[in-house]
């Protein structure tokens, strides 16, 4: 794709409000680009990723106004690369939510269906991949935000195992789980993408034979149409169910402690400017300030024990799997004023297994209920992300 082209779509298609910033040097920095010997490759960056010289908001009345002075460690590689920003992307306020509804831009819509919500925290980056404006976008996924709303919107999306991106110059929501992630139309590019990012390159271990697929039993959230659709696929796959019983039991109860801890205490320097935020964004912090040290501690023995269960169970497997999210797109007028509520359950019900154990996931566009896309997920072995991907063509071809 064209600069150009990328520029134009962006101008063209405002009302889904994917980019809320546009770039206007992108040209002549696409042009520096080529001079280096490289073609250009548009993409666009999360607003909550600085760009320097570049509005970086974080989807927030608080800093609505402001303009990084460097680019955050993950946009300087990707400038060295050969990737032009050409704008940035709509996020739900401090990447605190699942639906990209509470923003100081305003909702980003589904360019599937523009009554219906683009996921989030990263809605504004899927919802450019969907549209066409970009073929590849940067996000972050904490507790999902790189695979909800790429699941919602029919795209590819890929979190990396914890620890292998640099973080600097990204505003934190929970320090323990952010990572920054990949939204793809396609694999080629979003491996592209991912290498550019990645603190440590290799290459990837050939996944050999039938790929071999578990399901962890009793840990998938989904409706009925959904679970229909999954088990469907997953029986395709011939997808055999395996035992977390730790994970079962307490796994998701100490990743809502750590999560919601830890951003109380990133907000904690800002805690008079809280009337501000968003009324859900500002709930999920109050509910971090209830527990107590004893809670944090015991949440992080209960998350190494996990980890140990799950290396365990992956020695026989290449990917665990489960339905991106237990829905489809929502509409936006269902979600309002109600994002911190069953909503966001559903919608992360089934991604905080991957960030808890530090383990790379991918959400893979393979089915479809009632017409609206529903992602497959794959979470692979902590440091296998290029097997992943490796895993998720193969999938694909099947």
């Amino acid at each position: 794709m064209e600069i150009d082209e990328s520029l134009e779509k962006a101008a063209k298609l405002t009302d889904i409000n994917a980019v809320v910033t546009v770039n206007e040097r992108a040209e002549a920095e696409a042009n520096a680009v080529a001079r280096r010997g490289l073609t250009p490759i548009p993409i666009v960056i999360k607003d909550i990723i600085y760009t320097k010289g570049l509005r970086t908001t974080m989807g927030s009345r608080v800093f609505r106004d402001y303009v990084p002075r460097e680019d955050a460690a993950v946009v300087a590689r990707l400038r060295r690369a050969g990737f032009v920003i050409i704008g940035k992307s709509n996020a739900h306020e401090f990447a605190s939510g699942a639906t990209t509804t509470s923003s100081v831009f305003g909702p980003t819509r589904n360019p599937l269906d523009k009554d219906r919500i683009a996921g989030g925290s990263s809605g504004g980056s899927a919802a450019a991949v969907a549209a066409g404006i970009v073929e590849v976008a940067i996000g972050t996924d904490t507790a999902g935000s790189v695979r909800i709303p790429a699941s919602l919107c029919g795209v590819f999306g890929f979190r990396p195992t914890s620890g292998s991106t640099p973080k600097a110059g990204v505003f934190p929501l929970a320090p323990t789980f952010d990572e920054v992630g990949v939204i793809a139309s396609n694999l080629d590019v979003l491996r592209r993408a991912l290498q550019a990012i990645m603190v440590r390159r290799r290459k990837a271990r050939p996944i050999r034979g039938q790929p071999r697929l578990a399901v962890p039993r009793g840990l998938l959230v989904a409706d009925r149409d959904v679970s229909r659709a999954f088990w469907d696929l997953a029986a395709r796959l011939n997808a055999a169910e395996v035992d977390l019983p730790i994970a079962r039991a307490r796994g998701r109860e100490s990743f809502t402690v750590i999560r919601l801890s830890e951003a109380s205490s990133v907000h904690l320097p800002f805690r008079d400017r809280w009337q501000e935020y968003f009324p859900d964004v500002r709930r999920l912090l109050e509910r971090g300030l209830e527990f107590k040290a004893t809670d944090y501690a015991t949440a992080l023995e209960v998350m190494r024990r996990v980890k140990d269960e799950f290396t365990s169970v992956m020695r026989k497997f290449d990917a665990m799997i489960l339905p991106s999210t237990a829905i489809p797109a929502p509409r936006i007028d269902e979600v309002l004023g109600k994002e911190d509520g069953p909503v966001r359950d559903l919608l992360t019900g089934n991604s905080w297994l991957a960030p808890l154990v530090g383990a790379p996931a991918i959400s893979v566009p393979m089915f479809k209920v009632n017409g609206l896309p529903v992602g497959l997920q794959l979470i692979g072995r902590p440091g296998e992300d290029l097997e992943l991907l490796e895993l998720a063509e193969r999938i694909l071809s099947l």
